[in-house]
């Protein structure tokens, strides 16, 4: 038979557990109304937003020359 003194540390134990875990989302959900606003001369904490980075730009193809059988034969001396 299950001790009753060990049972009841059990049960309390998982009323605290329940407890925080009901608590702890519940003082997330209040801490942005309660907290101090940012002064209106301040930037907000974290500092200033800086500006987002510029869409990419598609790198400008390279300038293609026709082959010349000159270029051909060159390489064919090189090799």
């Amino acid at each position: 038979m299950i001790d009753m003194q060990l049972f009841h540390d059990v049960l309390l134990v998982l009323v605290v557990l329940i407890g925080l875990a009901i608590a702890l989302p519940g003082v997330m959900l209040i801490a942005p109304s309660v907290s101090r606003p940012a002064r209106p001369g301040r930037p907000p904490r974290g500092g200033l937003r800086r500006d987002l980075p510029r869409q990419p730009q598609p790198e400008p193809q390279p300038q293609l020359q026709p082959d010349t059988e000159e270029d051909r034969d060159r390489e064919l001396v090189l090799v």
